[in-house]
């Protein structure tokens, strides 16, 4: 158990990336940023080296590109393909475009420019994402599913000109990044988190990460997100989570889209069944992996959705 708390606490390394906007993320702290950092702009001239596997082409900054980086995208693709497909039939039938800088240096200054505190960025518009070799595969591999999974599930709520929800699209990607471990950190931190550091459901849902102010919060909405993602989805529920994101793509709300995809009636039914299903987490397996976590050295992609979601209330 000791190990699982180990883990856990050891991976809360994002609010340093966000100390100089007083521990908050918002539009204000990112224009602040912005306006602090501004200059003439001038991204390296970079040569990509290209490569193609059957799913994916890739560039990459190095002569050399990260060892055997072919092999695992594919590895990234099969193990996403039956969970993620359904939202993105395209990943099927065309290569999405991945930029890997040879460092985090070379990635801030490249022609892309992301935030300092950016691991890797999701292009749905360009079926691109752009990452960096940090050196780490692992680490690289759990931020490409991250990355990638917001490529996909963005693209199908922006077919109907909508946002997922906060929670539910970093619930999504983090589920898919620990599943890169096989069971990784979030796995761990799940079955052993405190009960007492979780936030009410009445309150989850209406919450973005705006109005977390410290890196423990943060960690825990994150790790919130991922535990309620694993109990909505699995591969019994497969059909139900596609039915539930179908509805709150379409507009319905929450809680209409919660009734007509689980039988749940309402968010304190909600909570009590979560909790209840946390009791048994993990137990079958109690194996723990040592691996950092890759989702809380970087920001979401977007932190806003372009249309409010509607609230359980």
């Amino acid at each position: 158990m000791f190990f699982g708390f180990f883990i856990f606490f050891g991976i809360f390394s994002f609010a340093e990336e966000i100390e100089n906007s007083n521990g908050k993320i918002s539009g204000t702290s990112i224009k602040f940023i912005k306006n602090k950092t501004k200059k003439i702009f001038q991204p390296e001239k970079i040569e990509w080296h290209i490569k193609e596997s059957p799913h994916f082409k890739i560039y990459h900054e190095s002569s050399w590109s990260p060892d055997s980086i072919v092999i695992e995208l594919e590895k990234i693709y099969n193990m996403m393909k039956m969970d993620i497909s359904m939202f993105s039939p395209w990943m099927i039938r065309e290569k999405g475009k991945v930029y890997i800088y040879s460092s985090k240096d070379t990635y801030l200054k490249g022609e892309f420019k992301p935030q300092e505190w950016s691991k890797g960025l999701a292009y749905v518009k360009k079926k691109t994402i752009v990452v960096y070799d940090s050196g780490d595969m692992e680490k690289l591999r759990a931020v490409i599913s991250h990355e990638l999974t917001h490529l996909y599930f963005e693209g199908f709520f922006e077919e109907k000109f909508k946002y997922p929800p906060q929670w539910l699209n970093e619930g999504l990607a983090v589920s898919m990044e620990d599943k890169s471990y096989g069971q990784g950190p979030w796995h761990t931190a799940l079955m052993y988190v405190p009960r007492e550091r979780y936030i009410s459901f009445s309150d989850f849902f209406d919450i973005e990460l705006n109005q977390l102010t410290s890196q423990q919060k943060i960690g825990d909405w994150y790790l919130q997100s991922f535990g309620i993602i694993k109990y909505l989805f699995n591969s019994r529920k497969r059909i139900q989570f596609k039915n539930f994101c179908d509805l709150i793509r379409g507009g319905n709300s929450a809680r209409e889209a919660l009734w007509s995809s689980y039988r749940i009636k309402n968010l304190r039914d909600f909570e009590q069944s979560w909790l209840k299903w946390l009791e048994t987490y993990g137990k079958e397996d109690e194996k723990t992996s040592g691996f950092p976590s890759a989702s809380f050295n970087f920001t979401p992609v977007k932190l806003t959705p372009t249309k409010k979601f509607k609230s359980f209330k």
